[in-house]
């Protein structure tokens, strides 16, 4: 039977050694999670012969790293409809879910028509913001 005093090091030894382990990977990067400015870019009517039957925006994030565009298809009503990305890649919203349904990539005007469910030809015709909106107003 060890003596009370072999198992005390060896708990000693054991507690030290625990003690002194550290990560070797150094500090864990530092995320920032601080808020970025969105701003509207541009506003287009969306446009299926004469009726408008949506709006899309321009969007650019002010990050630090650089600016960071895309597109939002809005319905009529103001919802949001889905996504574009600056290369073209559409998205659909879909209710009570958190990502949004991958379309493809498609020029804008199909992939607009695509993301409203139109299935036939719209076109896009630019707009002036209204007076009320400085041009470049952030959109938190």
């Amino acid at each position: 039977m060890p003596s009370s005093c072999a198992l005390g090091s060896a708990l000693l030894a054991t507690i030290a050694a625990l003690a002194a382990c550290t990560s070797t990977y150094g500090k864990p990067k530092a995320y920032d999670y601080v808020p970025r400015d969105v701003v509207e870019i541009a506003r287009f009517e969306v446009r299926s012969g004469a009726e408008v039957v949506g709006l899309l925006l321009q969007l650019e994030i002010r990050d630090p790293s650089g600016p960071l565009r895309y597109w939002r298809v809005e319905t009529t009503a103001g919802a949001w409809a889905g996504h574009a990305t600056e290369q073209g890649r559409f998205s659909r919203r879909v209710p009570f879910r958190e990502d949004e349904e991958d379309l493809g990539m498609w020029p804008m005007t199909q992939g607009v028509a695509r993301v409203l469910g139109i299935a036939g030809p719209v076109r896009l015709q630019a707009v002036e913001k209204p007076a009320s909106e400085p041009s470049a107003r952030p959109m938190r």
